[in-house]
């Protein structure tokens, strides 16, 4: 998909901005650049969707994986020596400065 200077010119009218020739032309290439990125990442999405189907059944882990890769590194040492503090298997963290918790710790 990609737009023409005509175009441009109409979405700057409706929107009552006035244009310059080299306006104009400047946005037009900064709209097409915007909808080329746009289409790439509609095709990724879409190559994503596909790859997603892709779960490891052997280790009993879902999700997606590169192809030929077997199962994630294990971590040399387990979460809780450098998480400051875990529950339910989450990471806690204290709420930003200036906010305080609630009374159910939330």
């Amino acid at each position: 998909m990609s737009v023409d200077r005509k175009e441009v010119e109409h979405v700057a009218g409706l929107a009552r901005v006035p244009l310059e020739p080299e306006e104009a032309d400047r946005l037009r290439d900064e709209m097409n650049r915007i909808l080329e990125h746009a289409d790439r990442l509609r095709d990724a999405a879409v190559a994503v969707a596909g790859a997603s189907r892709d779960v490891t059944q052997d280790s009993g882990e879902a999700g997606m994986r590169a192809p030929g890769a077997d199962a994630p590194d294990p971590l040399v040492e387990g979460v809780e020596t450098f998480a400051p503090a875990l529950g339910a298997g989450f990471f806690l963290v204290p709420p930003p400065q200036g906010v305080s918790a609630g009374e159910d710790g939330e």
